[in-house]
């Protein structure tokens, strides 16, 4: 009779092992905690203890992101990306100023030397011949050549340039302008697609957790299963078939724990990268990630039309870039005017026998032909202009397919949370009337094992569809909104 009884109990412990402990969910954008397996409902005996080298966590990272702003200041300092392009408004703005530097007026000084040997300047009729050179031969230097009386001079000047009429330089400058302008929605679009990737890879960070620790509660489970239904086939309760089948469950716990395990390092280190560290980074154990959509909408500004998106606006002012380096083809037709002036001195008196000279002119150049090279630059600007037609519409299409899609994304993610939902509320009901039937002795330990198995697969797809729909609903405020960071 105490045999009996006591076999009855360690069937009952048995039977509690292989199931997970079934918390309610919470709401989407709040997941709930992870399952302690270790935890029983209050009708079920507690689990044995197990001891197991897998069942130790990923060790921590080593750094921590603790808030949103935090985020969003690692953002500023670090990411590679937002720097690179911020660095590129830099270049418009030098590539203005050097636009400019060609409409205003030059100021240049020179200073140069000679050296002149004068009895170079000496002609003579006929060389010397053979060695000897006849007197009569030599021709004096006439008397009405003027030698330098000084073998070295020396000057210094300043020459004034100032452009009277350069419309093609006009034009380009305010071209150059709107490339400033250009460049700052870039950086706009470059804000959105980083605070987008980052929100992504936090929630992915945490989901990415949350499966490790379901996962490795999963293998806890298990191997009390395993532990229990081994003494079970010692006093004889139990087969070598059920030991077998409960080991089979382990080692599939086992493998899903190895994968959970890394694509928790690899979660970590996407977002490390994201932050602008080359190691991983993990997310505080009580963010708030509910928040997370409200903290973004606090640094993003909301659109109403897809047209204001700000890549859309990047996209259009490079259209209208292009329109523009066709026209300055045109203005290159144009003549160009310039008013000049100098000033020399030199330590040899001038033609005016004074050591100062002051000059004063205009000029007029107009290229009539060049070989082709307008009509080239034009034909260029051209199809560059019909590249940008053909590129504005492909970004208009992609925002406005990327505004539909992440608004129905909100949707399905929470239809498909709340399939998974009901699915987890049916695999939790199955495993309680197979463990009931197994007790009564009208079920079997396939039908134990199988339940327990599928109970743990809606739990980690549950898990899944929790956090895919903050997901979705970080991507739907994106997806028509302009960041500042």
């Amino acid at each position: 009779m105490k045999t009996a009884a006591f076999s009855l109990w360690l069937a009952t412990s048995a039977l509690a092992s292989v199931a997970l402990a079934q918390t309610p969910s919470a709401a989407p954008a709040a997941p709930s905690p992870a399952p302690s397996a270790t935890t029983a409902a209050p009708d079920q005996p507690a689990l044995p203890n197990v001891e197991d080298p897998m069942l130790n966590p990923v060790p921590p990272p080593t750094h921590t992101l603790t808030s949103w702003r935090e985020a969003l200041s690692l953002l500023r300092s670090r990411n590679t990306q937002l720097r690179a392009q911020v660095a590129q408004v830099d270049v418009a703005r030098a590539r203005s100023r050097e636009a400019l530097a060609y409409a205003l007026p030059t100021l240049g000084t020179a200073l140069g030397s000679t050296f002149i040997r004068t009895e170079l300047l000496r002609t003579h009729r006929n060389e010397t011949i053979y060695g000897f050179t006849p007197p009569s031969t030599i021709t004096a230097t006439p008397t009405n050549v003027r030698l330098p009386t000084t073998p070295t001079t020396w000057g210094a000047g300043a020459i004034l340039n100032v452009p009277i009429f350069a419309p093609k330089t006009w034009y380009d400058k305010r071209t150059a302008d709107q490339v400033i302008e250009a460049e700052q929605l870039s950086t706009l679009e470059a804000q959105r697609e980083v605070v987008g990737a980052v929100a992504d890879s936090i929630v992915t960070a945490v989901t990415a957790e949350r499966l490790a620790d379901v996962t490795r509660e999963s293998l806890r489970a298990a191997l009390s299963t395993l532990d229990l239904t081994k003494r079970r086939a010692t006093l004889g309760a139990s087969s070598a078939l059920d030991v077998l089948r409960a080991e089979g469950e382990v080692q599939t716990a086992r493998g899903q724990l190895v994968t959970a395990d890394e694509t928790l390092r690899r979660a970590r280190e996407s977002l490390g990268l994201a932050l602008g560290y080359a190691e991983g980074w993990g997310v505080q154990s009580d963010i708030r990630l509910d928040e997370l959509a409200a903290d973004a909408r606090a640094s993003c500004r909301t659109q109403s039309d897809v047209s204001q998106r700000a890549d859309v606006r990047a996209s259009s002012a490079n259209l209208h870039i292009s329109e523009r380096a066709k026209d300055s083809v045109d203005w290159a037709y144009w003549p160009t005017a310039n008013a000049y002036t100098q000033l020399l001195y030199s330590n040899v008196p001038f033609a005016n026998d004074l050591h100062f000279s002051w000059t004063v002119g205009a000029q007029l150049n107009w290229t009539i032909y060049d070989g082709g090279l307008r009509g080239g630059q034009r034909q260029e600007a051209l199809a560059n202009e019909r590249i940008a037609k053909e590129q504005l519409t492909d970004t208009q299409r992609k925002a406005q397919l990327d505004v539909v899609q992440s608004f129905r994304g909100v949707t399905v993610a929470e239809q498909n949370l709340g399939v998974s939902t009901r699915a987890r509320d049916v695999a939790s009901e199955t495993a309680r009337l197979a463990r009931v039937a197994f007790i009564n002795g009208s079920g079997t330990s396939f039908d134990l094992v199988d339940t327990a198995s599928k109970l743990r697969q809606a739990e980690l797809d549950l898990t899944v569809k929790q956090f895919e729909v903050l997901r979705a609903r970080v991507a739907a405020l994106l997806a028509l909104a302009n960041c500042d960071v």
